[in-house]
Parts: structure tokens; C-alpha cells; sequence
């Protein structure tokens, strides 16, 4: 599990993280009124970014759904949890409403590096698992070719897959579609 920075001798509030955060050069995650410093990435990590946006973006032109990479963030269920995910995706109009905080996201992606592969695969999880409108949960690793994909079922329970290079492919079965691992990792590995 991360670090948490202390926020001086008082917790912050939610009002108070968002203001710093608009002016910070740093970003941070908020959670129980801690900072969560988040530290850098590398350039692998940063080009699987590039490349799911990219190919979302294609993908679903003129369907609704608007894609976010890693600076805007979302609000996880009770207002004293915010995170950025590495890429996300939401149809729903209510996150038309504000432009730094989004609350309804139905995938996200968690591109996965050899110091988060624990926060990512776990912690963040049982964080994200509280967002109601969120369907796939997908982590891509930094460091191989290999992509998990969660899927939230009818009833509220989660299902994983493991992909990997060999299945050439994966499934987002929130969007029924599928993103290519030659797609996702170019100018990778």
C-alpha cells in the first residue's frame, strides 16, 4: 500500500483537497483526508496510456463515451475518495457537470508497474469496487505483455481473466469490444 503523506496537523476537507489539487504541480489522490502523493511514471507506462486512449477514442467516435487519461479524477462513492486512474471511460451525462471531477466511469484502466502491481491489482480494487457504474476494471502490465480483465456481473460479483500475448487479444466487455495486445503495447516491449 502507498505512503500516506500527512496533510499537517489537521485532515483535510474535501473542499480544501480540491482547491490544492487545482493549484499543485503535483498531483495527489485523497482518501480518508489524506494526500496520496502519485509519484511519476515511465515512459512505457505513459505510451500504453497513449495507445488506449488512442484506440478508444477511434473505437467509439460518435457513440457518447468520453476518455480520460490520468489528470482528471474520480470521485469514488462517498466524497472522501478521489483518484486518478490511468485511463477511463464514461457515457454518463451527470459527469458532464463538472470538469475536474468525474463519479460515473464504467472501465477503468490501471496500467501496472513493478512498485504499484499491489496497490493497482488489490487495493485500488476494493477502492474502485464502490463505484457503481463501473463494469470492467482492466490492469495492463508495464513490464510484459499480460492484461487482466475484471468483469462486474449481474449480481454484483466480480469474474477475472488473464490475458496473454499468445490469446493475441482482449475482450472490454463493457464497450463489446476488443482491443488488440499488438494495438495496446505498440512502441512497447
Amino acid at each position: 500500500m502507498k505512503e500516506y503523506a500527512l496533510t499537517g496537523t489537521k485532515p483535510l476537507s474535501v473542499e480544501e483537497y480540491i482547491e490544492s489539487e487545482e493549484r499543485s504541480e503535483l498531483r495527489h489522490e485523497f482518501t480518508e483526508n489524506q494526500l496520496i502523493p502519485t509519484p511519476g511514471t515511465t515512459d512505457y507506462h505513459n505510451q500504453i496510456c497513449q495507445n488506449l486512449s488512442f484506440l478508444l477514442r477511434v473505437l467509439l467516435k460518435s457513440q457518447g463515451f468520453r476518455i480520460f487519461v490520468e489528470g482528471v479524477k474520480v470521485q469514488i462513492t462517498n466524497q472522501r475518495d478521489y483518484t486518478y486512474p490511468d485511463v477511463f471511460v464514461t457515457s454518463d451525462p451527470r459527469d458532464l457537470e463538472d470538469r475536474y471531477i468525474k463519479k460515473y466511469p464504467s472501465i477503468i484502466f490501471e496500467v501496472m508497474s513493478k512498485t504499484s502491481r499491489i496497490e493497482d491489482s488489490t487495493d485500488k480494487f476494493i477502492r474502485y469496487k464502490n463505484i457503481e457504474s463501473l463494469r470492467n476494471y482492466i490492469l495492463v502490465d508495464s513490464e510484459k505483455q499480460l492484461v487482466e480483465v475484471r468483469v462486474k456481473l449481474d449480481n454484483g460479483d466480480w469474474e477475472s481473466e488473464t490475458y496473454l500475448t499468445s490469446n493475441t487479444r482482449f475482450r472490454v466487455a463493457a464497450l463489446s469490444l476488443e482491443l488488440t495486445f499488438e494495438e495496446v503495447y505498440e512502441g512497447v516491449l
